[in-house]
């Protein structure tokens, strides 16, 4: 049996990668496809004959796909979704359809996981949604698939079949991650997987799946359950080696909701790094409450080099409403001791979020400059379906626009009292300038010519990014 794995193509370069739906925009580089190469290594390790297309790492058409699936037409199709291009996702499954009628097309991701109903409804030449994580439930797709029929239960699957659409109970998810093995990254273009930052390749490493955190705007626990779960440090170590080994590669993302929510867990997969003698890059995320000196020099000693930190909002009343679960103050802690550690840190900043006000984008703006990492992002408010933000605005009237694809950090679909979407769009460029072009940021800067290669990919970088602001 042949399964086609697909990243389908769009207007315009886009990441879809459970949480993350945005458009590639300054960072030009894909993105390192891992639920596509996750998914690839479970079915054909099952025994499948397994074909994996980045669409938007090679610029494919839906055409040219198909002609290279004509020669052995497959007999499922699973294919990766998103919010904001669920209206071309959704047609190019259609596309795919009508030249191969007889496989069975199921789609993925965040979207239909929350509105999977919607999606078979709007899509007549589809025939299955798989809600949450894909990989196991695309294990049981594909037996039911290869036994002839779709009239089984399919946990944590919505199908069409004898012209009804069943929605199977949720899936469970699987406790020991360690099972999903390696990705099957030999299938996709890793030659296109180069970090913007770095100028390297690099590949993604499912650290854990899972989020605890209640944060009212965020699609992550929709996707992968509010359960933590981790993969032990002996598998993650071997993966990387495997990576090193067979693909030449040293740079990663760490993925996971919250990598460091377990400090004992990345301690000992940081202790069991240096003990493997890798040298690797590294990168992941944390939260602003996590202030551990010991746990981030253990981190840069194993290669880690930069930190991702959502700090969302200045102001302490925005933030216990959306319930971040953190202080604006403990930020500039976090941003201290990292930069002591030798650990970059990026923090993301949202604007519009339910209680913005205009002292309230001054309050973030100055938080902003007061923590001073070494990057910061400002992005306008995206009410996800199936987030409280959505429900709530949804309850209020305040949803501009029903047109999926402006639901990404790069549009305006929120309507903040005061702030139409040019002014809030001016906002975001006042935070930008603020930040950024201010006599102590370029201290840190200069603070980057000790290494100077990385100071010009930064520069290159960030001249890409300004030019879109």
């Amino acid at each position: 049996m042949i399964i086609a794995v697909i990243n389908p193509p769009y207007a315009v370069p886009f990441i879809r990668e459970g949480r993350c739906q945005s458009p590639q925009s300054f960072r030009k580089n894909s993105v390192p496809q891992m639920s596509l190469a996750l998914t690839a290594g479970v079915l054909r390790r099952a025994g499948y004959e397994v074909r994996v297309f980045d669409a938007i790492a090679l610029d494919l058409s839906a055409g040219t796909i198909a002609d290279a699936l004509a020669g052995s037409p497959p007999d499922l199709l699973l294919v990766n979704t998103s919010t904001p291009t669920i209206a071309s996702d959704l047609a190019f499954v259609e596309a795919l359809k009508a030249r191969f009628p007889a496989a069975v097309a199921a789609v993925f991701g965040v979207h239909p996981t929350v509105l999977d109903r919607a999606v078979l409804e709007t899509a007549p030449g589809l025939d299955a949604v798989i809600r949450g994580e894909p990989e196991w439930a695309a294990l049981d797709l594909a037996a039911a698939v290869a036994a002839g029929s779709l009239d089984v239960e399919l946990s944590g699957c919505t199908i069409r079949t004898g012209g009804r659409i069943v929605a199977y109970p949720d899936r469970t998810p699987r406790a020991d991650l360690d099972e999903l093995n390696f990705p099957a990254w030999d299938l996709l273009p890793l030659d296109q997987y180069i970090h913007p930052v770095y100028r390297k390749p690099y590949l993604t490493i499912n650290t854990a799946r899972g989020c605890r955190h209640r944060c009212i705007f965020c699609v992550g626990p929709l996707y992968y359950g509010r359960t933590i779960r981790r993969r032990t440090p002996g598998s993650l170590v071997a993966e990387i080696r495997r990576d090193l080994e067979s693909f030449g590669v040293r740079h990663f993302w760490f993925y996971a909701e919250d990598f460091t929510e377990d400090p004992d867990f990345v301690k000992a997969l940081c202790r069991t790094l240096v003990e493997s003698g890798l040298k690797i890059v590294w990168w992941s995320n944390t939260r602003v409450d996590t202030a551990d000196p010991e746990l981030f020099a253990l981190m840069k000693k194993a290669g880690c080099r930069m930190l991702s930190i959502g700090g969302e909002s200045g102001s302490a009343e925005m933030l216990k409403d959306m319930r971040k679960g953190a202080l604006s103050g403990q930020l500039e802690r976090t941003v201290r001791m990292l930069r002591k550690a030798g650990i970059d840190s990026i923090v993301y900043y949202i604007f519009g979020l339910p209680g913005e006000t205009e002292g309230r984008i001054r309050e973030t703006i100055a938080a902003a400059k007061r923590a001073n990492p070494d990057y910061v992002e400002f992005y306008p408010a995206v009410p996800y379906p199936g987030t409280e933000f959505y429900d709530r605005l949804r309850r209020e009237g305040r949803v501009l626009n029903d047109d999926w694809s402006l639901y990404h950090y790069g549009d305006f679909v929120v309507d903040t009292p005061g702030f139409p979407p040019e002014l809030m769009r001016a906002r975001i460029r006042r935070g930008y300038r603020s930040f950024y072009l201010r006599p102590r940021y370029a201290f840190t800067l200069f603070r980057k010519l000790r290494r100077p290669a990385s100071f010009l990919n930064l520069v290159r970088f960030g001249w890409g990014y300004l030019k879109t602001l």
